[in-house]
């Protein structure tokens, strides 16, 4: 099979499984059971990615800031987390000296996976917030895949070639061509917004989810890694599936709350 018949088959299925788990599943179940494994998967690839000290101990003190996320969805848990986390990274015995720069990256991607946490919790609750979100992951989606496309065609001039030389001008700008159409019908269709809103909201979307593949490939150049974990065939990892929603939906849902 090759490669991109494997990022579609993957993708399919994720898809199936996402649109159960978000639309399908009883309260108690999408706010307990399921979201702590996704949210602890997540953080444990990421604790891997970083080669954090005794990675185990990471790994385990975030259940309980898990556990406590789910109990009461709050901001203010994330501080307190980082520095305990901070204080292990420091403290506790390793045979390397300590890279600042490998725990300032795992703070800056966590932070953004939590704040996406909380977003979905804080939204799931309304039809108008589900909208909002589900709005926000396609016009994502359709952005990265035209970004794809239109830049093999098209791209020439390099959009950010120090951290991912594949990604091009024309790409960023056929991903806005196409995703913030997409966030526009959506949101305008569900009554969330009036379009001039809806466009420049989605134009906000579409960039910050670059801003937010830009950051995940910064880190792995910095670690000289290709892919965030094995988890999905033809993907990479959790992390390379969600790097651009996971700070496109906060920041979306932030304005959208102002608005």
């Amino acid at each position: 099979m090759s490669e991109l018949s494997k990022r579609v088959l993957t993708a399919l299925v994720l898809l199936l499984l996402i649109w159960g788990w978000y639309f399908h599943l009883p309260e108690v179940w999408f706010e307990s059971a399921l979201s702590l494994v996704i949210c602890l998967a997540a953080t444990c690839e990421l604790v891997l990615l970083m080669r954090m000290p005794k990675p185990v101990w990471f790994m385990l003190s975030s259940l309980p800031l898990w556990l406590l996320f789910l109990e009461r969805p709050e901001v203010s848990w994330l501080l307190p987390a980082m520095l305990v986390w901070f204080a292990m990274f420091i403290f506790i015995p390793d045979s390397e000296a300590p890279s600042f720069s490998r725990f300032f990256a795992f703070a800056w991607l966590f932070s953004w996976l939590y704040l996406f946490a909380l977003a979905i919790s804080v939204t799931h609750a309304t039809d108008n917030g589900r909208m909002l979100v589900i709005g926000a992951c396609l016009a994502v989606w359709a952005s990265d895949t035209a970004a794809y496309f239109v830049g093999r065609k098209f791209g020439k001039r390099k959009l950010c070639p120090a951290v991912s030389p594949g990604k091009s001008v024309e790409g960023m700008f056929g991903g806005l061509f196409f995703g913030v159409p997409v966030a526009v019908i959506c949101w305008t269709s569900a009554d969330l917004l009036s379009w001039l809103p809806a466009v420049l909201l989605a134009m906000v979307t579409v960039l910050t989810g670059v801003l937010g593949d830009l950051s995940e490939s910064a880190v792995k150049r910095m670690l000289g890694v290709k892919d965030s974990g094995r988890w999905l065939p033809g993907h990479g990892g959790i992390f390379d599936r969600i790097d651009a929603i996971i700070m496109a939906v906060p920041v979306t849902w932030l304005l959208w709350s102002m608005l």
